[in-house]
């Protein structure tokens, strides 16, 4: 089976920690995903979850994990967004940040798409709605916030809004 791909770039007017710490940790994943709760098990093998606001559960595996400039993991996609539990593909969304003085280069690769209409409806969510999210948030992150975010510090599990199952 042939699969598809897609890229994505956007400069972000932050340093590469702090799209880092978007990324990755749960208090700023919530300001630009929609989930009501997420875990993020911050380490290469760790675990993301979140539930979203109809209660489904999602998952998915962190498998390259290089702080400030590498983040990617593996995520189900659901082929019908309106049948989640249904038929399911895994997607690996990769991150990269190249530093251009104060500013940053987010690439977003995606890849593992059956066909080239679900690779172009992910492709339309990210690049039109959650990397905009992503830039936001980055750019509005305090400077003494980010010093307290050196992911080589950060505590391993944290969770935002209810308690994890």
């Amino acid at each position: 089976m042939n699969m598809h791909s897609f890229e994505l770039k956007i400069v972000i007017e932050a340093a590469a920690g702090k799209i880092f710490a978007a990324l990755t940790d749960p208090r700023w994943m919530a300001k630009w995903d929609p989930a009501r709760w997420i875990v993020c098990d911050a380490h290469c093998g760790g675990r993301i979850r979140k539930r979203d606001e109809e209660d489904s559960l999602a998952e998915g595996e962190i498998v390259v994990y290089e702080p400030p400039m590498r983040f990617s993991y593996l995520w189900p996609v659901p082929t019908d967004p309106d049948e989640p539990e249904e038929d399911v593909f895994l997607v690996r969304y990769e991150f990269a940040s190249e530093m251009h003085g104060k500013k940053s280069v987010l690439t977003m690769t995606a890849t593992g798409f059956p066909t080239e209409e679900l690779a172009e409806r992910e492709k339309n969510s990210w690049g039109g709605y959650y990397l905009e999210k992503i830039k936001k948030v980055a750019e509005s992150m305090p400077e003494d916030e980010h010093a307290q975010l050196d992911p080589a510090k950060r505590p391993v599990r944290s969770g935002v809004g209810a308690t994890a199952e």
